[in-house]
């Protein structure tokens, strides 16, 4: 029996997460715009109390959204390592990850390139081509 296999070309690392600062460098950085905010205030018209908790509150949200979104990407990359232990032992259809030509073979195991999961796949020929999980068009049960 013959399925495709769509799911897989959802491929997800942490490399695939926008570039963004660190906590502790946006806990740097707002800190020192408060700073300078409270020292450049205009003395007869001083910062609302109110104002300065709620830029507090959206700085914790951001830094919630920032810790969420992390932990989404960490779940993803482990979604996808189990996709590709579940395929040992099956043959696919993909594309080699080096020639790029179309391949198909039985997956003998998996590696690692840049945190992300690649299928070695045993070729007719005995010959072992590397395939992405996001390069993998076809799963023959």
């Amino acid at each position: 029996m013959t399925t495709p296999v769509g799911y897989t070309n959802q491929a997800s690392s942490s490399t695939m997460a926008p570039s963004t600062q660190t906590a502790q460098q946006l806990k740097s950085e707002f800190m020192t715009l408060l700073m300078a905010q409270l020292k450049n205030q205009d003395p007869t018209s001083p910062v609302d109390s109110a104002q300065m908790l709620t830029q507090q509150a959206q700085f914790s949200s951001l830094e919630q959204m920032q810790s969420l979104n992390q932990n989404f990407v960490a779940m993803m990359a482990m979604q996808n390592v189990s996709q590709a232990t579940n395929l040992i032992g099956k043959t696919v259809s993909g594309t080699d990850s080096t020639t790029g030509a179309k391949v198909a073979g039985k997956v003998t195991g998996i590696s690692f390139s840049t945190g992300t999961p690649v299928l070695n796949v045993t070729l007719a020929d005995n010959s072992v081509s590397s395939v992405n999980l996001s390069s993998v068009t076809q799963v023959n049960l």
